[in-house]
């Protein structure tokens, strides 16, 4: 049980925030995800543009509307990778 116990404290510390190492991406990656993000944004709103111009329930409107669906949803994770990699940190 000793042993269980110094070993789960040394797990615990591992998983501290204060302790981890603070890894960053370089300024040309994350200039890369940004425009990634803004690019996949364009796209979402580009077929939001062209979703309007069909019938709700049309093959045309549920394709973009998937479409829509699927692009913000990367955006948004390449946004969340983004604030941990590349957001500054004051």
């Amino acid at each position: 049980m000793k042993h269980i116990t110094i070993i789960l404290a040394f797990l615990m510390t591992l998983a501290n925030p204060v302790t981890a190492i603070e890894q960053r991406f370089s300024d040309e990656d994350c200039r890369g995800v940004y425009a990634g993000i803004v690019s996949l944004l364009g796209e979402a709103n580009k077929n939001w543009e062209d979703r309007e111009q069909n019938p709700i329930g049309s093959s045309d409107y549920v394709k973009h509307t998937n479409i829509i669906k699927w692009t913000v949803d990367v955006a948004a994770n390449y946004t969340t990778i983004y604030e941990a990699f590349c957001a500054k940190v004051e």
